[in-house]
């Protein structure tokens, strides 16, 4: 017996080596209530937008090759601000990860020399898209 309370101290459970147990046909006391986890709040709904361009090689230099900018149509209000051509879409709030992976890609087909990871912003306007 004094070993098993000595290995009690030792681990530091005197406490509970100490306790005695509950007499049979008793319920064990609850413990404090345990409130439910309130949820989490949603996001707010993600937003989407392209840059307008009056240059190809402004799109170009913003999103590393040709293949990610399309001309804008003569009826989109930004054709009046002077924008020939859209960049790819993007969340608004990923931007530069975005322009960063496009760069990657140009890298990868060879479209560019070289991976360029600072942001830049030619752009002209920012057009909306809704979905």
């Amino acid at each position: 017996m004094r070993s098993a309370v000595f290995l009690c101290v030792i681990a530091g459970l005197l406490a509970a080596c100490e306790r005695k147990p509950e007499p049979a046909g008793k319920a064990p006391a609850a413990g404090p209530a345990v409130a439910a986890p309130t949820p989490l709040p949603k996001p707010p709904p993600a937003t989407y937008q392209r840059d307008a361009y009056g240059r190809l090689e402004d799109c170009v230099a913003d999103w590393g090759f040709a293949a990610k900018c399309t001309p804008v149509p003569a009826d989109a209000p930004e054709r009046a601000r002077g924008a020939l051509f859209y960049g790819p879409i993007y969340s608004d709030s990923l931007r530069a990860e975005a322009q960063l992976a496009a760069r990657r890609e140009a890298v990868e087909q060879g479209y560019a020399p070289q991976l360029d990871d600072r942001p830049s912003d030619r752009s002209l306007a920012k057009a909306e898209v809704r979905p």
